[in-house]
């Protein structure tokens, strides 16, 4: 049993993301949310993390808000994938769940001492908060079991030919987290990620499951869809936050190498994580595993498993047409 926190930007993936995790209480304990600016502003996915924990029925989830902004710059949401509620403009009403009053940063140092070389650290949004208790506490990147990041690409971006967004959004903040000695990084780029892509037959099976959490996520992923079609060309959209949570329930869902990892945070650029492969750098020290492949008919496996088990045959089905179609 892994005890995680999940520090987060709600956003569509994450959404998927936090719901697959909570859904896999037999191999995850959820310990917390904590959230930070990235696919929209700090106060709005803090009250789109309170909808997912209502949609989940999981309303006494401690939430805890967090950085309102980058350690050191300005830098604009993602609308145009995740809409301006970072939802996809679906309409958050308030929920019954409560925020904590201690701030996310706070929260995240004092678990980690109390509860040190126990809690894996799970970042599917920029790394603000992460770099913040580092900055508060010097023992914290010691505290933690692992780190598990969503965020960067060794070889392309989607903000830049080179930065991947939550490192994009505060680089200062991912080059201090590769710094800062933590024993253990997964960093789970859009090397990985762009082979975990909810195709409409997969996302219209959401709809036809008809549950409060399958209508949820095929609503919510109408915007993102259609953001990949206008810039991308391409029919779906790419579940990047929801590989990390896969990555916890079986390891092998992805591909991995050892790197050192740093990150750019000035010039044409700013925001590229620089992955140095053990393979052709042995004379750099490794910080970081990188994950370089997944594996997607695996990856639905764990999706359906956890979220949706009775249609885990059926999903296998149509991935099977899917693949064998092409």
């Amino acid at each position: 049993m892994k005890r995680i926190i999940i520090d987060t930007d709600p956003g569509i993936d994450d959404a998927f993301a936090i719901l697959l995790a909570l859904a896999a209480k037999e191999k995850l304990e959820v310990l917390a949310l904590t959230t930070v600016n990235g696919n929209a502003g700090v106060d709005q996915v803090t009250k789109n993390a309170c909808k997912i924990c209502d949609i989940a029925d999981e309303n006494e989830l401690p939430i805890f808000k967090g950085c309102s902004r980058p350690l050191c710059r300005e830098r604009e949401n993602s609308a145009v994938f995740h809409g301006d509620d970072g939802l996809g403009n679906i309409g958050i009403p308030d929920t019954v769940v409560k925020v904590g009053c201690e701030h996310a940063v706070d929260y995240l140092v004092r678990k980690a001492r109390e509860e040190k070389g126990e809690i894996t650290l799970t970042a599917i949004g920029p790394l603000t908060n992460i770099a913040a208790a580092i900055k508060k506490d010097a023992e914290f990147a010691g505290n933690v079991k692992e780190l598990v990041i969503m965020g960067g690409a060794e070889f392309k971006g989607n903000m830049s030919p080179h930065a991947e967004f939550n490192f994009w959004v505060d680089p200062e903040a991912a080059k201090i987290v590769f710094a800062a000695g933590f024993g253990k990084i997964t960093m789970i780029g859009l090397d990985a990620t762009a082979y975990i892509y909810l195709d409409p037959v997969l996302r219209e099976l959401l709809y036809a499951i008809n549950t409060p959490v399958s209508r949820f996520m095929h609503k919510i992923s109408r915007v993102y869809m259609d953001g990949h079609w206008k810039i991308e060309k391409k029919l779906g959209c790419e579940l990047c936050d929801v590989l990390t949570i896969a990555y916890l329930l079986d390891e092998s869902v992805v591909e991995k190498v050892d790197a050192f990892v740093d990150v750019e945070t000035k010039g044409l650029c700013e925001g590229a994580s620089v992955v140095y492969r053990k393979k052709y750098y042995p004379q750099k020290e490794k910080n970081c595993e990188v994950a370089v492949k997944a594996d997607v008919k695996h990856f639905y496996d764990i999706f359906f498993k956890y979220l949706f088990p009775e249609y885990l045959a059926t999903a296998a089905q149509l991935l099977t047409n899917y693949y064998d179609s092409k």
